[in-house]
């Protein structure tokens, strides 16, 4: 099934869950400079998930289902200084 990670299709077996896409998109950034030094700062990425328009926390990523179409956006915590 197709989701959509800031607007690039993305290709998921059925009944994956949002878990699977964080996952994907911790380990793709987890070596750019700025989610590095907040790693070591904080030891936590603070990257925002957005599903379908809707922020989604943390403990709510291992219960959501994805869907075809799911339109999935993540954001950096900081931009700029």
């Amino acid at each position: 099934m197709k989701v959509k990670i800031n607007y690039e299709d993305r290709d998921f077996p059925p009944g994956s869950k949002f878990a699977e896409v964080v996952k994907v998109v911790r380990e793709s950034k987890k070596k750019e400079p700025m989610i590095r030094a907040l790693v070591e700062k904080t030891g936590a990425d603070h990257i925002v998930f957005v599903l379908n328009g809707r922020i989604v926390k943390a403990p709510e990523y291992d219960s959501l289902e994805l869907k075809e179409g799911d339109d999935i956006r993540w954001i950096h915590p900081f931009f700029g200084g």
